[in-house]
């Protein structure tokens, strides 16, 4: 993997200060007021103080400060609004609590996690339920609660950058819309990487519009960085559940030709654990995270990708394709968008997103007729429908026409994983990234 571009707030050049110049991704920078005159403060923050330079850090072991954050981006805090009060929780689930009339920190959020916002010209204050304001010091206890605001109550907030994007901004624009697209994550020579490690089909196997091969997490180091990929963790972790599991990694080679001229029909499909419930289905929309890596860009020309959230019926149960009439199919795919990506890139959603990969099937033969009324009107010879049936049935797949992607899905704590996990032997060998991919695969 590249290095984390951008996630030590000591570099001053490329960590942007939160609330008063926020990076956007169109290069415009935003006041630290919304419109309605509310606080805008960024998704995910680094808490320095103002006149002393150290952090406010959260760590299993409680909170504490430093005088820097760590380059993996854990040492940043996950904001929370609820209107003019925020709560700060670490990506490994604890909120900064002022229970007690003490510092502390919570695996909950109630009126003692939350602190009311007071901006103070450039910097921010944070007054918690009793009164007393968030405080640190050079000296034990490190962070503390004073009576009155003053230097040492004062505070700035740092945005956390990786990849060259603003990951609280990622984080916001999943949670809202519920999928990103994220350019630019893996070089070339990672994608030649992974097209080496990744097993080709036998050389006897009849030809079809797929080929998948699962449970890859563990196959190679650069599948391994692929599962662990820093700011998917931060996404996933931040959002979905600190305690997540990998319950898969699995590629799929799709064959253009094949779908266009062989297939049917469309089909769609889910993924773990939305594929395998039974009617009803599952209550919870929000309980896996699917991340699709593009190793080939995908475009109209050998795409036949598409995909459209999961709507949901009485309530929050998502509708599932496999519990849904052909009528229900039907009307619900009309709003389906083909996914179209670069080389490289990274399509991120949270919850149950239909899928398919056989979008256009039977197109070749629609175009052919429509071609064929054309000739036979204007005089043309044409070839007889069994010689070309017959021809293209013959035809070797063309590389070009057979994008390859790669898919991981993250799942909450309780649910069963796919997989065993390997033997931590096998993971040892992929060294750091084997060690990420142990604390995935618990099942």
């Amino acid at each position: 993997m590249p290095p984390v571009g951008s996630t030590v707030a000591q570099a001053a050049s490329v960590v942007q200060r939160c609330g008063l110049e926020v990076w956007c991704g169109n290069g415009r920078n935003t006041s630290a007021m919304s419109r309605r005159g509310q606080i805008s403060i960024d998704r995910i923050v680094a808490l320095r103080s103002s006149v002393l330079p150290i952090y406010v850090i959260i760590r299993p072991e409680g909170v504490t400060t430093a005088d820097e954050v760590s380059e993996d981006g854990n040492d940043f805090l996950t904001t929370r609004m609820f209107g003019d009060q925020i709560a700060f929780q670490s990506i490994g689930g604890d909120y900064l609590s002022t229970e007690g009339g003490e510092i502390c920190m919570r695996r909950y959020c109630s009126s003692s996690e939350r602190f009311t916002v007071e901006k103070q010209d450039t910097q921010y204050a944070f007054r918690s339920c009793s009164g007393q304001y968030l405080s640190v010091s050079d000296r034990a206890p490190f962070v503390t609660l004073a009576p009155a605001p003053g230097d040492t109550e004062a505070f700035q907030l740092f945005s956390l950058m990786m990849y060259g994007v603003n990951v609280g901004q990622q984080l916001e624009m999943l949670d809202r819309h519920g999928s990103i697209m994220v350019d630019h994550l893996l070089d070339s020579e990672q994608i030649e990487a992974l097209r080496i490690a990744i097993p080709g089909g036998a050389d006897d196997a009849p030809r079809s519009y797929e080929l998948r091969t699962p449970d890859l997490a563990s196959r190679s180091l650069g599948l391994a960085e692929v599962a662990t990929h820093p700011l998917v963790m931060q996404l996933s972790r931040r959002l979905l559940s600190p305690q997540l599991q990998l319950a898969e990694l699995e590629s799929c080679r799709t064959d253009v030709d094949f779908v266009r001229k062989e297939l049917e029909e469309t089909t769609w499909h889910v993924v773990h654990p939305y594929c395998c419930a039974e009617f009803p289905g599952v209550v919870d929309p929000r309980i896996n995270i699917t991340v699709t890596w593009f190793l080939d860009q995908l475009d109209t020309e050998n795409s036949t990708w598409a995909s459209v959230k999961a709507p949901e019926v009485a309530g929050r149960l998502p509708q599932l394709p496999h519990h849904s009439s052909p009528e229900e199919m039907q009307a619900i795919s009309k709003s389906a968008q083909p996914l179209l990506a670069k080389a490289g890139a990274a399509w991120i959603c949270i919850g149950p997103h239909w899928m398919s990969n056989t979008m256009g099937a039977a197109s070749f033969w629609k175009d052919y007729d429509a071609q064929t009324r054309y000739k036979h009107l204007s005089g043309q010879k044409e070839q007889s429908f069994r010689a070309l049936t017959d021809a293209q049935r013959a035809a070797q797949p063309k590389e070009e026409l057979c994008p390859t992607v790669l898919q991981a899905t993250y799942v909450r704590e309780y649910v069963a994983p796919l997989h065993r996990a390997p033997a931590m032997e096998v993971l040892e060998q992929l060294g750091h990234s084997g060690r990420q991919l142990a604390g995935l695969l618990r099942g």
